[in-house]
């Protein structure tokens, strides 16, 4: 069981982009990453296992600011709305 499968059972929202259903996770996308106590990283919570005692952040700070910067390259623009690459 995943971060994200856990989650989901528990009725936490995760957001995903690249995690479909019946495909082998990749966290190719990384818009569902998450702080996990202890790892230096984010970490892609579609296809990492949860274990026993794990303390995850869905929704600090720096998950936010992690998630928005993905998604403005994955649109191409900056926080202040113009393009990234001319």
């Amino acid at each position: 069981m995943t971060i994200l499968d856990a989650a989901k059972s528990v009725g936490i929202h995760i957001p995903t982009l690249c995690h479909l259903k019946n495909l082998l996770p990749t966290g190719a996308c990384r818009i569902c990453s998450v702080e996990v106590e202890g790892q230096r990283g984010l970490i892609p919570a579609c296809a990492y296992p949860v274990f026993k005692g794990m303390k995850v952040e869905t929704d600090s700070n720096r998950v936010q600011r992690a998630r928005k910067t993905i998604v403005e390259l994955l649109v191409g623009k900056s926080s202040s709305g113009l393009p990234l690459f001319a």
